[in-house]
């Protein structure tokens, strides 16, 4: 029977990261991964909807072209050849994680895992055969699956979830899409751009929950303008359906195989502290299976405090300041507290905002839809900013650095920025709630 420092079970990005950070720290590591490495972020939702999306921004663009003095005739999407390049960049990608992995010497175990007990592994391979494995800490990744609707049977036909959109070479006429979250709406943007008419249904009050209300407002605008239908406040009824459905109502923890282990739950999700650790001694989780926040960098950032904690450390996780972005046209970057939920903590806020319209960079690049929005407590302190506008993914990432050294209005405006650039708008932003704006009305 092989044994190792640390098992950890599911390759994808909370995996794979604390497989990394723990060989990186001295450990024997064994990696069980059932399908390929990288998990669901690389091979089944972020990389592969962000290729596709840049395949049809870009068409979009060409359409655009001759506002831009360029005669481009009639541009034409070949939906088959946008699926090869998604899944080549897979591919690659792919590839690299198991180079990563190989060159930390950790050693991947391909086959399903079904823990016996704390620190005793049984992996069935892929031809039958079964093997067993113990170590003296274990790291439980095993991620998420697309959750289901009562009554609807997944066919992959008329009813397939996120896994088989990726696929789709061919866009339908009409599309319904129900949830109206972050996958939702990608999805909508992708088959919008191909000429679907699309439908997307959410159950809850407002479509893409946990983010500003500003935002989503002219996000909704926006979305109203290229004709996608949006109805809230209702549950999906199947029998009403009368084309193509594609459920996108949230992630389910995957738990097959850790029945043994009698581990608290949280709800649906497996209970951790902020050490990321079980209720069950040297058993620790990260990812999907506990996360309040299903991201990919969430994932990361817990195996690596997972395994830093389980080789000896004292590393704690917060869900404080996490940023997150959302590849609408324009798209969407967030990190903090929302305008409402900075009022239902502290009270007394203050809120700065700038429009795209008003930079120059925007202007010039003709991408003029959006605004920045920073909130601050009454002292000053940065609570949250919300960009909706163009680069607003890359954007974020600049604030989500402040937001986590506690920086102030006062420090953020004082940063000023290089003109004509996108990264102006943060410092007007900024400015607007120290009522200085120099571009924009105070």
């Amino acid at each position: 029977m092989q044994k190792y420092d640390l098992i950890v079970i599911g390759g994808g990005p909370g995996g794979y990261a604390a497989a990394i950070r723990a060989a990186q720290l001295g450990a024997k590591v064994a990696l069980i991964e059932k399908d390929k490495v990288g998990g669901t972020c690389l091979t089944r939702g972020c990389i592969p909807t962000k290729a596709i999306i840049a395949c049809t921004n870009l068409y979009e663009q060409i359409q655009k072209a001759e506002n831009f003095g360029i005669a481009a005739g009639q541009p034409a999407l070949d939906l088959k050849k946008v699926i090869e390049r998604k899944d080549k960049i897979i591919a690659k990608i792919v590839k690299g994680v198991g180079f990563l992995l190989e060159k930390n010497r950790v050693e991947v175990i391909y086959g399903t895992a079904k823990v016996l007990e704390a620190g005793k592994v049984e992996v069935t391979r892929p031809e039958g055969r079964k093997l067993s494995i113990v170590s003296c800490k274990l790291i439980i990744a095993t991620g998420s699956s697309p959750a289901a609707i009562p009554g609807v049977t997944l066919d992959g036909k008329k009813f397939f979830s996120s896994e088989t959109a990726l696929n789709c070479t061919e866009a339908p006429e009409k599309l319904d899409i129900v949830g109206g979250g972050v996958i939702g709406l990608h999805f909508a943007q992708i088959f919008s751009a191909l000429g679907t008419e699309i439908t997307i249904y959410e159950v809850l009050p407002e479509i893409l929950p946990g983010v500003d209300e500003e935002v989503v407002a002219l996000v909704k605008r926006l979305l109203k303008r290229k004709k996608i239908n949006i109805i809230t406040n209702i549950c999906f009824d199947s029998a009403q359906s009368c084309g193509k459905t594609l459920i996108c109502v949230g992630r389910t923890p995957n738990l097959a195989g850790l029945e043994a282990l009698n581990l608290k739950m949280d709800k649906r999700s497996v209970w951790v502290n902020e050490k990321m650790e079980t209720s069950v001694s040297g058993v620790y989780a990260a990812g999907d299976l506990v996360s309040r926040k299903m991201l990919a960098h969430v994932a990361y950032e817990q195996g690596v405090i997972a395994a830093e904690n389980a080789m000896g450390s004292n590393k704690t996780f917060t869900y404080d300041n996490i940023p997150f972005g959302i590849y609408t046209h324009p798209e969407i970057g967030s990190v903090g507290l929302t305008e409402k939920e900075a009022r239902e903590k502290f009270g007394e806020v203050k809120v700065g905002k700038f429009p795209y319209a008003a930079l120059g960079i925007a202007q010039a690049m003709g991408e003029i839809e959006g605004f920045i929005k920073v909130i601050a407590d009454a002292q000053g302190k940065l609570l949250g900013v919300h960009i909706l506008g163009a680069e607003a993914t890359s954007l974020v990432g600049a604030v989500a650095l402040a937001a986590k050294q506690g920086l102030s209005i006062e420090q953020l405006a004082a940063s000023f920025q290089a003109h004509p650039t996108y990264p102006e708008g943060l410092h007007e932003a900024a400015l607007s709630v120290l009522k200085q704006s120099l571009h924009g009305i105070n």
